[in-house]
């Protein structure tokens, strides 16, 4: 046993580590101050919690006894590879900008839009801490491109940002807040039953999908108590936990973020499944912290598996290390979907302009290669993949591949801003004529559309009174005055969602979506009914053994642009369709 604990510490450990059983177990009763007639059980149960709390407390005090090896152009004094702005800003060379040292607005914003994690978390976080010090003018701004982003591994810091507000908008993060306190602390509440022995049944894996999303979403807000649970269930130290029930958690955690996560996310990179490690590196690519390179550095060396090597190479690309570029470019070229997955996975951190012409053949592939293809030329940010992009976008008929595209031209064109150069006018007018297009709507005669709203009035205070039946038939019939008008039968859907009647909301969410897609997927009220129904009723037919059902239900909501979904939610949709996948 080290001594880098204090003393009295160290004793507890010593006890955890020789048992209860004799002498000692007096004395561990007076330690913990509860009397000579405590339960085994209770005693126990202290000591694994203070083990728990030390470790994390621990974790990063922790010396890194591996040297890093540090890559020529990341030693102090050395400048950066990239010489742009976006290159030297929160750089670690000589010539390094740190991002309080930029103040014009539309900078930090297109940083926010094109930059890599790291510097757009420094930048929202610098433009929040600021926030008051700007023009009302500029506040506006900064609070709608911060609405505008719906980036999943931004949501912790977005989330933050929106707490600090005043208005509407601010009040209604504060009340996600503490809706989100009171299921941690029921989630507490379960952890301690079943370290007491009172519950069978691991409690966050027992959650419902999205509520399990949106807790973990904030992973570096929890308490220590929910940590060193997350921390036992990684490590299968819970007694209970199967080994796919920690893939799925260890999958959801990843943009968790959490340093405190550090020591058991480390750990899984020697288990030696490569599922296991492959998930481990996304997580801990997400996190800052100096003992995680040495880890992953050894785990790539001694990885044999294709697409976990790759992945692997991405967390290492990350933090400068560009080892793995020439054999994940070889990769790229493999005739094997899962294998191209994770190399465009690695060139979203090891790509450069010279891959844009590879990764754009992929975007004919359709699926999952031309989503991935997508978000790797957006992280990539090469001007060239523009046009390409552009047809994507005017030739899919897929919601959510549009809306990739579009993300990714924005991410584009702000790191062209960054660097200076300008946007050709032929290809402005192209993504123009794209948008047109896609708004076009039919249009009805105007006393059909007098006698639809009329009827939309009475179901809708029909429904207000609890006249369900009526109601909803009232509202079919202003669908069928008027055919293009999507609202009835949203307002049908979300009558039927909040009677947590999934089937039928299901129904109802399908006519509206062929009625109108466009309105749908932009109203975030609808979107978010919208898509916790189609999980929520995955959820259903899966429990009920129908899994092809449940894999069919999740890419068909996945077709649509769910940007205005809770990202928490959008992510576990992901998550579970990509389970099931595996399962098949």
């Amino acid at each position: 046993m080290s001594s880098r604990f204090e003393p009295r510490i160290e004793r507890l450990l010593d006890a955890l580590q020789a048992g209860l059983g004799g002498g000692p177990a007096d004395a561990v009763r007076g330690e913990l101050g509860l009397g000579s007639d405590a339960d085994d059980r209770h005693v126990a149960r202290s000591l694994v919690q203070i083990v728990a709390a030390v470790s994390v407390a621990d974790a990063g005090r922790r010396p890194v006894e591996v040297a890093v090896e540090v890559d020529a152009g990341e030693e102090d004094g050395a400048p950066s590879a990239d010489s742009s702005l976006l290159g030297r800003l929160e750089g670690r060379g000589s010539d390094a900008i740190a991002v309080d040292q930029v103040d014009d607005l539309q900078t930090l914003l297109a940083v926010l839009r094109g930059g890599s994690l790291r510097q757009r978390r420094a930048v929202l976080q610098h433009l929040v801490e600021n926030l008051g010090d700007r023009p009302g003018r500029e506040q506006k701004q900064i609070i709608e491109t911060c609405e505008a982003i719906r980036d999943v591994e931004l949501e912790q810091d977005l989330a933050r940002a929106r707490e600090s507000l005043g208005g509407a908008r601010g009040r209604a993060a504060r009340a996600d807040r503490e809706t989100w306190k009171r299921r941690v602390d029921r989630l507490e509440q379960a952890i301690d039953d079943f370290w007491d022995a009172q519950r069978s049944v691991e409690p966050v894996g027992d959650l419902p999908g999205d509520e399990r999303a949106q807790i973990l979403q904030r992973t570096r807000d929890l308490p220590p108590l929910v940590i060193g649970h997350l921390a036992a269930v990684l490590e299968g130290v819970d007694g209970v936990s199967s080994r796919g029930a920690r893939r799925e958690l260890l999958e959801s955690l990843r943009h968790a973020g959490d340093p405190r996560l550090v020591p058991s996310l480390t750990s899984l990179l020697d288990s030696g499944s490569p599922e296991i490690v492959t998930e481990a590196a996304r997580a801990l690519r997400r996190i800052e912290d100096p003992r995680i390179r040495p880890s992953v550095e050894r785990a790539y060396e001694r990885s044999v598996v294709d697409s976990t090597r790759a992945v692997l190479a991405a967390a290492l690309g990350s933090w400068g290390d560009r080892r793995g570029l020439d054999y994940v470019r070889q990769l790229l070229q493999r005739d094997d979907p899962e294998v191209q997955l994770a190399a465009l996975e690695a060139l979203e951190t090891l790509g450069g302009a010279e891959d844009t012409e590879a990764v754009a053949a992929l975007l004919e592939e359709g699926g999952a290669l031309t989503l991935g293809a997508v978000q790797t030329l957006a992280r990539v940010g090469d001007a060239r993949a523009l046009r390409p992009l552009a047809e994507l976008e005017a030739s899919t008929r897929v919601s959510a591949v549009r809306a990739a595209a579009e993300e990714a031209r924005l991410a584009i064109v702000a790191r062209m801003e960054l660097r200076g150069e300008e946007l050709d006018e032929s290809l402005e007018e192209t993504t123009q004529a794209i948008r047109l297009a896609h708004e076009e709507r039919p249009e009805t005669p105007t006393g059909a559309r007098f006698k639809a709203f009329r009827s939309y009035l009475f179901g809708q205070l029909l429904l207000a009174f609890g006249v369900v039946k009526a109601g909803i038939a009232r509202l079919e019939q202003a669908a069928t005055l008027r055919p293009g008008w999507a609202r009835p039968w949203v307002a049908i859907a979300l009558n039927h969602a909040r009677r947590r009647k999934h089937a039928a909301a299901l129904a109802a969410f399908r006519r509206a979506i062929e009625t109108d897609r466009s309105m749908v997927e932009r109203n975030p009220i609808t979107i978010r009914s919208l898509a916790q129904t189609f999980l929520r009723r995955a959820e259903q037919v899966e429990r009920d053994g129908r899994h092809d059902i449940a894999r069919g239900l999740l890419g068909e909501v996945l077709d649509l642009d769910l940007r205005r979904a809770p990202p928490a939610v959008r992510f576990e949709i992901q998550r579970r369709r990509k389970a099931l996948q595996r399962a098949a």
